[in-house]
């Protein structure tokens, strides 16, 4: 790469319409000895600096812009990661049943199905009334419900005596 072509690049790489501009800026200037200068005496410094210099500080400049984007990437994850631990902890908390219902509902559930069963099959017909028809599928789903309530339950409470051993 030819020295001008070295220095415009580096004048390219300083225009502040660019969003790397001010990391650019910053380790130039470092690199010139220019700390404090603004974008345009950097840019005049460049204009007529030493090319073999200049390439030397684009190669420096390249290694640190990969540099500059691991750490982005590494704050990217770091972000990420937070974002999933305060998810977890929230889908802990209403694993735990912070309030009474989420606490209840399995034993709420269960009632209601034992009472239900235990009025059409007992209370009518001690009351003289006659049976409904009660589909199958309304008791599958009752079952359903509380067999995957007791499997949820049953999952959280052995996560939570594994982390206590």
């Amino acid at each position: 790469m030819a020295a001008s072509d070295v220095a415009n690049v580096l004048l390219k790489l300083l225009d502040v319409a660019n969003p790397l501009a001010g990391a650019v800026t910053e380790f130039v200037a470092g690199k010139l000895g220019l700390s404090g200068a603004t974008s345009d005496a950097i840019q005049a410094t460049i204009a007529g600096a030493d090319p073999v210099k200049l390439k030397q500080i684009a190669a420096d400049l390249q290694d640190h812009l990969a540099q500059y984007g691991v750490n982005l990437q590494i704050a990217g994850l770091q972000s990420q990661a937070g974002q999933v631990t305060a998810v977890n902890q929230t889908l802990q908390a209403d694993a735990r049943g912070d309030s009474w219902l989420q606490k209840n509902h399995h034993a709420i559930e269960s009632l209601t199905t034992t009472f239900l069963v235990a009025g059409i099959y007992f209370g009518l017909p001690l009351a003289g009334v006659p049976v409904p028809s009660v589909p199958e599928a309304a008791f599958m789903m009752l079952g359903a419900i509380l067999g995957v309530t007791a499997w949820q339950h049953g999952q959280v409470n052995q996560k939570i005596a594994d982390g206590n051993s």
